[in-house]
Protein backbone atom coordinates (compact mmCIF):
# COMPACT_ATOMS: atom_id res chain seq x y z
CA UNK A 1 0.00 0.00 0.00
CA UNK A 2 2.78 2.41 0.94
CA UNK A 3 4.58 1.78 -2.33
CA UNK A 4 1.51 2.82 -4.32
CA UNK A 5 0.95 5.97 -2.27
CA UNK A 6 4.57 7.03 -2.56
CA UNK A 7 4.45 6.57 -6.31
CA UNK A 8 1.39 8.78 -6.60
CA UNK A 9 2.92 11.49 -4.40
CA UNK A 10 6.22 11.73 -6.24
CA UNK A 11 5.08 11.19 -9.82
CA UNK A 12 4.42 14.40 -11.74
CA UNK A 13 0.83 14.83 -12.77
CA UNK A 14 0.53 15.14 -16.51
CA UNK A 15 -2.08 17.49 -17.93
CA UNK A 16 -5.34 15.70 -18.51
CA UNK A 17 -5.32 16.38 -22.22
CA UNK A 18 -1.78 15.06 -22.60
CA UNK A 19 -2.52 11.91 -20.64
CA UNK A 20 -5.71 11.26 -22.58
CA UNK A 21 -3.94 11.86 -25.89
CA UNK A 22 -1.18 9.46 -24.90
CA UNK A 23 -3.64 6.72 -24.01
CA UNK A 24 -5.51 7.25 -27.27
CA UNK A 25 -2.27 7.01 -29.24
CA UNK A 26 -1.23 3.78 -27.53
CA UNK A 27 -4.63 2.19 -28.09
CA UNK A 28 -4.78 3.28 -31.72
CA UNK A 29 -1.30 1.93 -32.41
CA UNK A 30 -1.98 -1.38 -30.72
CA UNK A 31 -5.31 -1.73 -32.48
CA UNK A 32 -3.59 -1.18 -35.84
CA UNK A 33 -0.95 -3.78 -34.99
CA UNK A 34 -3.68 -6.25 -34.06
CA UNK A 35 -5.40 -5.63 -37.37
CA UNK A 36 -2.22 -6.06 -39.38
CA UNK A 37 -0.91 -9.24 -37.73
CA UNK A 38 -4.20 -11.06 -37.56
CA UNK A 39 -7.28 -9.68 -39.16
CA UNK A 40 -5.81 -8.59 -42.52
CA UNK A 41 -4.11 -11.95 -43.31
CA UNK A 42 -7.26 -13.77 -42.25
CA UNK A 43 -9.52 -11.63 -44.41
CA UNK A 44 -7.17 -12.03 -47.37
CA UNK A 45 -7.15 -15.81 -47.00
CA UNK A 46 -10.92 -15.89 -46.64
CA UNK A 47 -11.34 -13.85 -49.82
CA UNK A 48 -8.96 -16.09 -51.80
CA UNK A 49 -10.64 -19.25 -50.54
CA UNK A 50 -14.10 -17.99 -51.42
CA UNK A 51 -12.85 -17.01 -54.90
CA UNK A 52 -11.34 -20.50 -55.40
CA UNK A 53 -7.93 -19.05 -56.30
CA UNK A 54 -6.24 -21.87 -58.20
CA UNK A 55 -2.70 -21.65 -56.70
CA UNK A 56 -4.12 -22.01 -53.19
CA UNK A 57 -6.46 -24.80 -54.28
CA UNK A 58 -3.51 -26.70 -55.76
CA UNK A 59 -1.43 -26.20 -52.61
CA UNK A 60 -4.26 -27.35 -50.38
CA UNK A 61 -4.93 -30.47 -52.43
CA UNK A 62 -1.29 -31.49 -52.83
CA UNK A 63 -0.43 -31.11 -49.15
CA UNK A 64 -3.55 -32.98 -48.03
CA UNK A 65 -2.87 -35.88 -50.40
CA UNK A 66 0.86 -36.04 -49.64
CA UNK A 67 0.48 -36.07 -45.87
CA UNK A 68 -2.36 -38.58 -46.04
CA UNK A 69 -0.19 -40.96 -48.06
CA UNK A 70 2.51 -40.86 -45.37
CA UNK A 71 0.35 -40.93 -42.25
CA UNK A 72 -2.07 -43.64 -43.38
CA UNK A 73 0.79 -46.14 -43.48
CA UNK A 74 1.49 -45.85 -39.73
CA UNK A 75 -1.29 -46.50 -37.19
CA UNK A 76 1.11 -45.64 -34.37
CA UNK A 77 1.79 -42.22 -35.90
CA UNK A 78 -1.95 -41.65 -36.23
CA UNK A 79 -2.45 -42.33 -32.53
CA UNK A 80 0.31 -39.88 -31.64
CA UNK A 81 -1.18 -37.21 -33.90
CA UNK A 82 -4.63 -37.73 -32.40
CA UNK A 83 -3.23 -37.34 -28.89
CA UNK A 84 -1.26 -34.19 -29.73
CA UNK A 85 -4.08 -32.54 -31.65
CA UNK A 86 -6.24 -32.60 -28.50
CA UNK A 87 -4.01 -29.82 -27.12
CA UNK A 88 -5.96 -27.52 -29.40
CA UNK A 89 -9.36 -29.07 -28.76
CA UNK A 90 -12.34 -27.49 -27.09
CA UNK A 91 -11.91 -29.58 -23.95
CA UNK A 92 -8.31 -28.45 -23.47
CA UNK A 93 -9.24 -24.81 -24.05
CA UNK A 94 -12.14 -24.88 -21.60
CA UNK A 95 -9.96 -26.54 -18.97
CA UNK A 96 -7.05 -24.11 -19.40
CA UNK A 97 -9.15 -20.95 -19.43
CA UNK A 98 -11.30 -22.08 -16.51
CA UNK A 99 -8.36 -23.11 -14.33
CA UNK A 100 -6.41 -19.97 -15.20
CA UNK A 101 -9.35 -17.75 -14.29
CA UNK A 102 -9.99 -19.63 -11.05
CA UNK A 103 -6.31 -19.51 -10.10
CA UNK A 104 -6.13 -15.76 -10.62
CA UNK A 105 -9.38 -15.12 -8.75
CA UNK A 106 -8.19 -17.13 -5.75
CA UNK A 107 -4.96 -15.13 -5.76
CA UNK A 108 -6.98 -11.89 -5.83
CA UNK A 109 -5.77 -10.82 -9.31
CA UNK A 110 -9.19 -9.88 -10.63
CA UNK A 111 -8.09 -7.85 -13.62
CA UNK A 112 -5.84 -10.59 -14.93
CA UNK A 113 -8.67 -13.06 -14.33
CA UNK A 114 -10.93 -10.82 -16.39
CA UNK A 115 -8.36 -10.78 -19.20
CA UNK A 116 -8.27 -14.60 -19.25
CA UNK A 117 -12.06 -14.95 -19.05
CA UNK A 118 -12.81 -12.36 -21.76
CA UNK A 119 -10.21 -13.90 -24.07
CA UNK A 120 -11.74 -17.34 -23.59
CA UNK A 121 -15.28 -16.13 -24.20
CA UNK A 122 -14.22 -14.25 -27.32
CA UNK A 123 -12.50 -17.39 -28.60
CA UNK A 124 -15.63 -19.47 -28.00
CA UNK A 125 -17.74 -17.01 -30.01
CA UNK A 126 -15.41 -15.99 -32.82
CA UNK A 127 -14.43 -19.48 -34.02
CA UNK A 128 -17.92 -20.88 -34.69
CA UNK A 129 -19.10 -17.58 -36.19
CA UNK A 130 -16.31 -17.43 -38.76
CA UNK A 131 -16.79 -21.09 -39.66
CA UNK A 132 -20.49 -20.49 -40.25
CA UNK A 133 -19.79 -17.43 -42.42
CA UNK A 134 -17.40 -19.24 -44.76
CA UNK A 135 -18.93 -22.73 -44.73
CA UNK A 136 -16.02 -24.49 -46.45
CA UNK A 137 -16.17 -28.28 -46.84
CA UNK A 138 -13.57 -30.56 -45.25
CA UNK A 139 -10.81 -32.25 -47.29
CA UNK A 140 -11.53 -35.57 -48.99
CA UNK A 141 -8.49 -37.87 -48.88
CA UNK A 142 -7.93 -41.37 -50.25
CA UNK A 143 -7.30 -43.10 -46.92
CA UNK A 144 -9.06 -41.25 -44.08
CA UNK A 145 -7.37 -41.76 -40.70
CA UNK A 146 -9.70 -39.59 -38.63
CA UNK A 147 -13.41 -38.89 -38.51
CA UNK A 148 -14.25 -35.58 -40.14
CA UNK A 149 -15.83 -33.03 -37.75
CA UNK A 150 -19.33 -31.98 -38.67
CA UNK A 151 -18.61 -28.24 -38.71
CA UNK A 152 -16.98 -26.21 -41.48
CA UNK A 153 -13.28 -26.41 -42.35
CA UNK A 154 -12.27 -22.73 -42.58
CA UNK A 155 -10.63 -21.58 -40.36
CA UNK A 156 -9.01 -24.37 -38.33
CA UNK A 157 -10.53 -24.14 -34.87
CA UNK A 158 -7.76 -26.22 -33.28
CA UNK A 159 -5.07 -23.95 -34.73
CA UNK A 160 -6.89 -20.86 -33.52
CA UNK A 161 -7.47 -22.36 -30.08
CA UNK A 162 -3.80 -23.29 -29.72
CA UNK A 163 -2.61 -19.77 -30.57
CA UNK A 164 -5.03 -18.04 -28.23
CA UNK A 165 -4.89 -20.51 -25.33
CA UNK A 166 -1.14 -20.96 -25.03
CA UNK A 167 -0.47 -17.40 -26.12
CA UNK A 168 -2.64 -16.22 -23.24
CA UNK A 169 -0.69 -18.39 -20.80
CA UNK A 170 2.60 -17.05 -22.16
CA UNK A 171 1.47 -13.42 -21.76
CA UNK A 172 0.47 -14.07 -18.16
CA UNK A 173 3.74 -15.84 -17.41
CA UNK A 174 6.15 -13.29 -18.93
CA UNK A 175 6.22 -10.73 -16.11
CA UNK A 176 6.63 -13.50 -13.52
CA UNK A 177 9.68 -15.22 -15.02
CA UNK A 178 13.29 -14.14 -15.37
CA UNK A 179 14.30 -12.33 -18.54
CA UNK A 180 16.43 -15.23 -19.69
CA UNK A 181 13.46 -17.60 -19.60
CA UNK A 182 11.01 -15.38 -21.45
CA UNK A 183 12.16 -16.40 -24.91
CA UNK A 184 11.61 -20.03 -23.93
CA UNK A 185 8.10 -19.31 -22.68
CA UNK A 186 7.23 -17.66 -25.98
CA UNK A 187 8.99 -20.41 -27.95
CA UNK A 188 6.94 -23.07 -26.13
CA UNK A 189 3.67 -21.32 -26.97
CA UNK A 190 4.68 -20.92 -30.62
CA UNK A 191 5.81 -24.56 -30.83
CA UNK A 192 2.52 -25.88 -29.48
CA UNK A 193 0.55 -23.77 -31.96
CA UNK A 194 2.71 -24.96 -34.87
CA UNK A 195 2.51 -28.62 -33.88
CA UNK A 196 -1.25 -28.54 -33.38
CA UNK A 197 -1.69 -26.92 -36.79
CA UNK A 198 0.46 -29.60 -38.39
CA UNK A 199 -1.58 -32.39 -36.79
CA UNK A 200 -4.73 -30.99 -38.38
CA UNK A 201 -3.08 -31.24 -41.78
CA UNK A 202 -1.59 -34.67 -41.16
CA UNK A 203 -4.91 -36.10 -39.95
CA UNK A 204 -6.57 -34.89 -43.15
CA UNK A 205 -9.22 -32.74 -41.47
CA UNK A 206 -8.01 -29.34 -42.68
CA UNK A 207 -6.38 -27.62 -45.66
CA UNK A 208 -3.22 -25.52 -45.38
CA UNK A 209 -5.23 -22.33 -45.76
CA UNK A 210 -7.53 -23.41 -42.94
CA UNK A 211 -4.58 -23.72 -40.57
CA UNK A 212 -2.99 -20.44 -41.71
CA UNK A 213 -6.31 -18.66 -41.25
CA UNK A 214 -6.71 -20.17 -37.77
CA UNK A 215 -3.28 -18.92 -36.74
CA UNK A 216 -3.95 -15.46 -38.18
CA UNK A 217 -7.36 -15.09 -36.59
CA UNK A 218 -6.02 -16.34 -33.25
CA UNK A 219 -3.18 -13.81 -33.30
CA UNK A 220 -5.60 -11.03 -34.14
CA UNK A 221 -7.94 -11.98 -31.30
CA UNK A 222 -5.08 -12.23 -28.81
CA UNK A 223 -3.69 -8.88 -29.91
CA UNK A 224 -7.08 -7.19 -29.54
CA UNK A 225 -7.69 -8.52 -26.02
CA UNK A 226 -4.13 -7.62 -25.06
CA UNK A 227 -4.56 -4.09 -26.38
CA UNK A 228 -7.83 -3.72 -24.49
CA UNK A 229 -6.20 -4.89 -21.27
CA UNK A 230 -3.30 -2.46 -21.72
CA UNK A 231 -5.81 0.35 -22.15
CA UNK A 232 -7.48 -0.77 -18.95
CA UNK A 233 -4.13 -0.68 -17.16
CA UNK A 234 -3.54 2.90 -18.36
CA UNK A 235 -7.03 3.96 -17.31
CA UNK A 236 -6.16 2.77 -13.81
CA UNK A 237 -2.91 4.76 -13.96
CA UNK A 238 -0.83 1.62 -13.65
CA UNK A 239 1.78 1.94 -16.44
CA UNK A 240 4.98 0.00 -15.79
CA UNK A 241 8.53 0.39 -17.00
CA UNK A 242 8.70 -3.35 -17.78
CA UNK A 243 9.30 -3.07 -21.53
CA UNK A 244 9.20 -6.81 -22.21
CA UNK A 245 5.73 -7.31 -20.74
CA UNK A 246 3.01 -7.05 -23.43
CA UNK A 247 0.33 -6.74 -20.75
CA UNK A 248 2.24 -4.04 -18.83
CA UNK A 249 1.66 -5.81 -15.52
CA UNK A 250 3.85 -4.77 -12.61
CA UNK A 251 6.24 -7.67 -11.88
CA UNK A 252 5.16 -7.51 -8.23
CA UNK A 253 1.56 -8.12 -9.33
CA UNK A 254 2.41 -10.94 -11.73
CA UNK A 255 0.86 -14.37 -11.03
CA UNK A 256 3.84 -16.05 -9.35
CA UNK A 257 3.00 -19.72 -8.95
CA UNK A 258 4.55 -20.67 -5.59
CA UNK A 259 5.54 -17.60 -3.58
CA UNK A 260 5.49 -19.39 -0.20
CA UNK A 261 8.94 -20.92 -0.70
CA UNK A 262 7.91 -24.15 1.06
CA UNK A 263 9.94 -27.21 0.06
CA UNK A 264 7.95 -29.37 -2.32
CA UNK A 265 9.36 -32.59 -0.87
CA UNK A 266 9.47 -32.75 2.93
CA UNK A 267 12.52 -34.56 4.37
CA UNK A 268 14.03 -34.91 0.90
CA UNK A 269 15.52 -38.31 0.12
CA UNK A 270 13.99 -39.90 3.19
CA UNK A 271 10.51 -39.20 1.84
CA UNK A 272 11.49 -40.54 -1.57
CA UNK A 273 12.70 -43.75 0.06
CA UNK A 274 9.50 -44.14 2.04
CA UNK A 275 7.33 -43.65 -1.03
CA UNK A 276 9.36 -46.16 -3.02
CA UNK A 277 9.18 -48.65 -0.18
CA UNK A 278 5.42 -48.22 0.03
CA UNK A 279 5.03 -48.70 -3.73
CA UNK A 280 7.22 -51.83 -3.77
CA UNK A 281 5.37 -53.34 -0.81
CA UNK A 282 2.02 -52.63 -2.44
CA UNK A 283 3.13 -54.16 -5.75
CA UNK A 284 4.43 -57.28 -3.99
CA UNK A 285 1.22 -57.73 -1.99
CA UNK A 286 -1.08 -57.26 -4.99
CA UNK A 287 0.99 -59.55 -7.20
CA UNK A 288 0.97 -62.26 -4.53
CA UNK A 289 -2.78 -61.95 -4.06
CA UNK A 290 -3.37 -61.89 -7.80
CA UNK A 291 -1.36 -65.05 -8.43
CA UNK A 292 -3.11 -66.73 -5.51
CA UNK A 293 -6.57 -65.88 -6.85
CA UNK A 294 -5.84 -66.80 -10.46
CA UNK A 295 -3.44 -69.77 -10.18
CA UNK A 296 -4.57 -71.43 -6.95
CA UNK A 297 -8.14 -70.38 -6.16
CA UNK A 298 -9.52 -70.29 -9.70
CA UNK A 299 -11.47 -73.56 -9.30
CA UNK A 300 -12.55 -72.97 -5.71
CA UNK A 301 -15.64 -71.25 -4.32
CA UNK A 302 -13.96 -67.88 -4.81
CA UNK A 303 -13.42 -68.50 -8.53
CA UNK A 304 -16.97 -69.76 -8.96
CA UNK A 305 -18.25 -66.68 -7.12
CA UNK A 306 -16.35 -64.40 -9.50
CA UNK A 307 -17.81 -66.06 -12.58
CA UNK A 308 -21.33 -66.28 -11.14
CA UNK A 309 -21.47 -62.57 -10.34
CA UNK A 310 -20.34 -61.62 -13.84
CA UNK A 311 -22.93 -63.96 -15.41
CA UNK A 312 -25.67 -62.54 -13.19
CA UNK A 313 -24.69 -59.00 -14.22
CA UNK A 314 -24.98 -60.00 -17.89
CA UNK A 315 -28.51 -61.28 -17.27
CA UNK A 316 -29.46 -57.91 -15.73
CA UNK A 317 -28.40 -55.85 -18.70
CA UNK A 318 -30.80 -53.31 -20.15
CA UNK A 319 -30.45 -50.20 -22.25
CA UNK A 320 -30.98 -47.92 -19.25
CA UNK A 321 -28.50 -49.75 -17.02
CA UNK A 322 -25.94 -49.81 -19.81
CA UNK A 323 -26.22 -46.04 -20.25
CA UNK A 324 -25.83 -45.56 -16.50
CA UNK A 325 -22.82 -47.87 -16.31
CA UNK A 326 -21.18 -46.10 -19.24
CA UNK A 327 -21.70 -42.70 -17.64
CA UNK A 328 -20.37 -43.87 -14.28
CA UNK A 329 -17.32 -45.38 -15.98
CA UNK A 330 -16.36 -41.98 -17.36
CA UNK A 331 -15.79 -40.72 -13.79
CA UNK A 332 -12.43 -42.48 -13.88
CA UNK A 333 -11.84 -42.47 -17.64
CA UNK A 334 -8.95 -40.83 -19.46
CA UNK A 335 -10.47 -37.36 -19.57
CA UNK A 336 -11.10 -37.34 -15.82
CA UNK A 337 -7.63 -38.73 -15.09
CA UNK A 338 -6.34 -35.59 -16.82
CA UNK A 339 -8.89 -32.99 -15.72
CA UNK A 340 -9.28 -33.86 -12.03
CA UNK A 341 -5.56 -33.83 -11.11
CA UNK A 342 -4.99 -30.60 -13.03
CA UNK A 343 -7.92 -28.98 -11.25
CA UNK A 344 -6.83 -30.20 -7.82
CA UNK A 345 -3.23 -29.13 -8.39
CA UNK A 346 -4.19 -25.68 -9.71
CA UNK A 347 -6.62 -24.86 -6.91
CA UNK A 348 -4.28 -26.19 -4.19
CA UNK A 349 -1.37 -24.23 -5.64
CA UNK A 350 -3.45 -21.06 -5.73
CA UNK A 351 -4.58 -21.48 -2.13
CA UNK A 352 -1.24 -22.46 -0.59
CA UNK A 353 1.36 -20.96 -2.91
CA UNK A 354 3.29 -24.21 -2.40
CA UNK A 355 4.38 -26.96 -4.77
CA UNK A 356 3.85 -29.64 -2.09
CA UNK A 357 0.12 -30.30 -2.78
CA UNK A 358 0.88 -30.30 -6.52
CA UNK A 359 3.52 -32.97 -5.97
CA UNK A 360 1.06 -34.92 -3.82
CA UNK A 361 -1.54 -34.95 -6.58
CA UNK A 362 0.93 -35.89 -9.31
CA UNK A 363 2.57 -38.70 -7.33
CA UNK A 364 -0.81 -40.05 -6.23
CA UNK A 365 -2.12 -40.28 -9.78
CA UNK A 366 1.09 -41.27 -11.57
CA UNK A 367 2.06 -43.70 -8.81
CA UNK A 368 -1.31 -45.41 -9.04
CA UNK A 369 -0.90 -45.77 -12.79
CA UNK A 370 2.61 -47.18 -12.41
CA UNK A 371 1.62 -49.68 -9.73
CA UNK A 372 -1.40 -50.78 -11.76
CA UNK A 373 0.74 -51.28 -14.86
CA UNK A 374 3.33 -53.43 -13.08
CA UNK A 375 0.79 -55.55 -11.21
CA UNK A 376 -1.55 -56.09 -14.17
CA UNK A 377 1.29 -57.13 -16.48
CA UNK A 378 2.76 -59.46 -13.88
CA UNK A 379 -0.46 -61.24 -12.86
CA UNK A 380 -1.73 -61.23 -16.47
CA UNK A 381 -5.26 -62.33 -15.61
CA UNK A 382 -7.68 -62.84 -18.47
CA UNK A 383 -10.87 -60.80 -18.49
CA UNK A 384 -14.29 -62.48 -18.05
CA UNK A 385 -15.13 -64.79 -20.92
CA UNK A 386 -18.52 -63.23 -21.65
CA UNK A 387 -19.67 -60.55 -24.05
CA UNK A 388 -18.32 -57.31 -22.63
CA UNK A 389 -19.50 -53.76 -23.28
CA UNK A 390 -16.04 -52.27 -23.58
CA UNK A 391 -13.69 -51.74 -26.48
CA UNK A 392 -9.93 -51.44 -26.81
CA UNK A 393 -9.05 -52.97 -23.43
CA UNK A 394 -6.04 -55.32 -23.16
CA UNK A 395 -7.37 -58.87 -22.85
CA UNK A 396 -4.97 -60.02 -20.12
CA UNK A 397 -5.00 -57.10 -17.68
CA UNK A 398 -8.00 -57.83 -15.51
CA UNK A 399 -6.24 -57.80 -12.10
CA UNK A 400 -6.56 -55.23 -10.58
CA UNK A 401 -9.23 -52.90 -11.98
CA UNK A 402 -7.49 -49.79 -13.28
CA UNK A 403 -10.69 -47.76 -13.41
CA UNK A 404 -11.49 -48.51 -9.78
CA UNK A 405 -7.97 -47.78 -8.51
CA UNK A 406 -7.95 -44.56 -10.55
CA UNK A 407 -11.32 -43.53 -9.06
CA UNK A 408 -9.98 -44.01 -5.53
CA UNK A 409 -6.76 -42.15 -6.36
CA UNK A 410 -8.53 -39.20 -8.00
CA UNK A 411 -11.30 -38.63 -5.51
CA UNK A 412 -9.27 -39.83 -2.56
CA UNK A 413 -6.69 -37.15 -3.40
CA UNK A 414 -9.53 -34.61 -3.50
CA UNK A 415 -10.72 -35.70 -0.06
CA UNK A 416 -7.19 -35.69 1.37
CA UNK A 417 -6.54 -32.14 0.17
CA UNK A 418 -9.84 -30.79 1.50
CA UNK A 419 -9.26 -32.41 4.89
CA UNK A 420 -5.64 -31.23 5.06
CA UNK A 421 -6.30 -27.64 3.95
CA UNK A 422 -9.71 -27.04 5.45
CA UNK A 423 -10.56 -25.69 8.88
CA UNK A 424 -14.25 -26.50 9.30
CA UNK A 425 -15.33 -29.74 10.93
CA UNK A 426 -17.67 -30.24 7.98
CA UNK A 427 -14.68 -30.80 5.71
CA UNK A 428 -14.75 -34.49 6.63
CA UNK A 429 -18.00 -34.79 4.67
CA UNK A 430 -15.86 -34.74 1.52
CA UNK A 431 -15.06 -38.40 2.22
CA UNK A 432 -18.50 -39.13 0.78
CA UNK A 433 -17.10 -38.42 -2.70
CA UNK A 434 -14.62 -41.34 -2.92
CA UNK A 435 -16.87 -43.53 -0.75
CA UNK A 436 -19.71 -43.16 -3.27
CA UNK A 437 -17.81 -42.86 -6.55
CA UNK A 438 -15.38 -45.77 -6.14
CA UNK A 439 -18.05 -48.46 -5.46
CA UNK A 440 -20.20 -47.06 -8.27
CA UNK A 441 -17.28 -47.38 -10.70
CA UNK A 442 -16.61 -50.89 -9.36
CA UNK A 443 -20.19 -51.97 -10.06
CA UNK A 444 -20.05 -50.47 -13.55
CA UNK A 445 -16.88 -52.45 -14.36
CA UNK A 446 -18.51 -55.69 -13.24
CA UNK A 447 -21.69 -54.88 -15.15
CA UNK A 448 -19.78 -54.27 -18.39
CA UNK A 449 -17.86 -57.55 -17.85
CA UNK A 450 -14.54 -55.74 -17.86
CA UNK A 451 -13.62 -57.20 -14.46
CA UNK A 452 -14.40 -59.86 -11.87
CA UNK A 453 -15.46 -58.82 -8.35
CA UNK A 454 -12.02 -59.74 -6.96
CA UNK A 455 -10.43 -57.44 -9.57
CA UNK A 456 -12.39 -54.43 -8.37
CA UNK A 457 -11.62 -55.29 -4.73
CA UNK A 458 -7.94 -55.31 -5.62
CA UNK A 459 -8.40 -51.93 -7.32
CA UNK A 460 -10.01 -50.54 -4.17
CA UNK A 461 -7.07 -51.76 -2.10
CA UNK A 462 -4.51 -50.33 -4.52
CA UNK A 463 -6.06 -46.88 -4.67
CA UNK A 464 -6.84 -46.60 -0.96
CA UNK A 465 -3.43 -47.71 0.31
CA UNK A 466 -1.53 -45.54 -2.16
CA UNK A 467 -3.54 -42.39 -1.37
CA UNK A 468 -2.92 -42.92 2.34
CA UNK A 469 0.81 -43.44 1.76
CA UNK A 470 1.15 -40.27 -0.32
CA UNK A 471 -0.93 -38.21 2.10
CA UNK A 472 1.10 -39.47 5.06
CA UNK A 473 4.44 -38.38 3.64
CA UNK A 474 3.61 -35.41 1.39
CA UNK A 475 0.84 -33.40 3.05
CA UNK A 476 2.27 -32.67 6.53
CA UNK A 477 2.92 -28.94 6.89
CA UNK A 478 1.02 -27.90 3.79
CA UNK A 479 -1.88 -26.49 5.83
CA UNK A 480 0.49 -23.92 7.33
CA UNK A 481 0.62 -22.19 3.94
CA UNK A 482 -3.13 -21.64 3.59
CA UNK A 483 -4.08 -18.00 3.37
CA UNK A 484 -7.14 -16.09 2.34
CA UNK A 485 -5.44 -13.53 0.10
CA UNK A 486 -6.63 -10.04 -0.54
CA UNK A 487 -6.47 -8.61 -4.06
CA UNK A 488 -2.86 -7.99 -5.00
CA UNK A 489 -3.51 -4.58 -6.50
CA UNK A 490 -3.80 -1.98 -3.77
CA UNK A 491 -6.69 0.42 -3.67
CA UNK A 492 -6.01 4.01 -4.59
CA UNK A 493 -5.57 6.20 -1.54
CA UNK A 494 -6.44 9.91 -1.80
CA UNK A 495 -3.30 12.03 -1.53
CA UNK A 496 -3.53 15.26 0.40
CA UNK A 497 -2.74 18.30 -1.71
Amino acid sequence: MSRVVQHEETSPQAPEGTAGGGRFGVRAALGLVALLIGAVPFLLLMLLVQQNWSPLESLDGEVAAGLNAVVSESPALVRVLQAVTDLGGTGAAVLVFTLTTVFLLIRGQRRLASFAAVTGIALAVLGPVTKALVGRARPMVDNPVSDLPSNASFPSGHSMVAVVTYGMLALLALPAVRRGLRRWVLAAAVLIALVVGFTRLALGVHFVTDVLAGWALGLGLLAVTTAAFRGWEHDHHRPTAETLDPLEVDPHDAPHLAPSGQEALPDGRRTVGRLLAGAVALVAALVALGLLVTAVLGDTALGRFDRAVVSAAVDLRSELLTDIATAVGTLSGTSMVIAVPLTLATVALAITGSWRPVLFVLLTVLGELGIYFVVSRTVDRMRPSVADLTAGLPTAASWPSGHVSAAVALYGALAALVIALGRSRRRWAVLAVPVLVAPAVALSRIYTAAHYPTDVLAGLVLGTVWVLVCARYLLPGVADQVRYPRPVTAERVPVAR
